[in-house]
């Protein structure tokens, strides 16, 4: 269901009928990428089902194995083997994180995805205070009020931040968060993006056609098992190149649809 006139707003995170929103909560998508994570990945998507399972909500659980050298797909085989409503997927070789988002939306099937991560930074419990939103948000940003980041990558993150806003005109607060979002938008915005920019490119494509984003504050845990990628110039080359793309295909297909004079 696309809202009219797109916007970022904040939200009261105050949700007065708790008891009753997971029976008509939307059902959801609940998907994991997972690369190098046999430290965590376990704990993560058990929690996940037992959360979910006593719930009434319409989900299923989808977990991505981007070519992990250690005993990460093992692992999810083996949970799919127990877990009711998992699915897992396996990339052949290492593709990085942007394709391995892409491959599980591709393959949610529910009317929102919910994307987390299995590093236990984040609690799946979030979603349970992002499903109230969605009655009225097409996408929902659990944003972060710490990012646990250095100096370098605080730099990176805020430029990455900003740049939206300053050039097409749409403040995504914190494309890169866990967040909640219609599987219709996914599914109408195919990205040029070839890197993470993709997260904030379907923002800005959603957000110029008059899809609703909000975003909800959460606290979250630094990294404790497992081993972060970091910055890499070579990704920031990448994500420079992909701002480019972006505002050369957006203004490729405004003058494309165009109405003649």
């Amino acid at each position: 269901m696309k809202k009219t006139g797109g916007r970022l707003s904040s939200t009261d995170a105050s949700d007065p009928d708790k008891e009753n929103r997971v029976v008509s909560s939307p059902s959801v998508s609940v998907c994991f990428p997972a690369y190098n994570e046999e430290e965590t990945v376990a704990v993560v998507v058990t929690q996940a089902h037992d959360l979910l399972a006593p719930s009434q909500l319409d989900y299923e659980i989808l977990v991505c194995n981007d070519g992990s050298s250690d005993r990460t797909g093992q692992i999810i085989d083996e949970l799919a083997g127990r877990v009711a409503r998992l699915r897992v997927l396996h990339n052949k070789r290492n593709l990085g994180i942007r394709a391995t988002f892409e491959r599980l939306y591709s393959e949610a099937s529910k009317e929102f995805v919910f994307l987390n991560s299995t590093d236990q930074q984040w609690e799946t419990r979030i979603l349970f205070d992002l499903l109230p939103l969605a009655a009225k948000w097409d996408i929902v940003i659990a944003s972060r009020k710490e990012k646990h980041y250095g100096v370098v990558r605080e730099a990176v993150s805020w430029a990455f931040n900003a740049i939206p806003s300053i050039l097409f005109g749409v403040r995504t607060v914190d494309a890169g968060a866990v967040k909640l979002m219609r599987r219709e938008i996914i599914e109408r915005f195919p990205v040029v993006s070839r890197s993470p920019f993709s997260e904030a490119e379907r923002l800005i494509r959603a957000s110029r056609a008059g899809y609703r984003i909000t975003y909800f504050p959460v606290s979250i845990a630094a990294r404790e098992a497992g081993k972060a990628r970091g910055v890499s110039f070579a990704a920031v080359a990448e994500a420079l190149k992909d701002v480019a793309r972006v505002w050369l295909a957006l203004r490729a297909e405004a003058k494309h649809h165009k109405p003649p004079q």
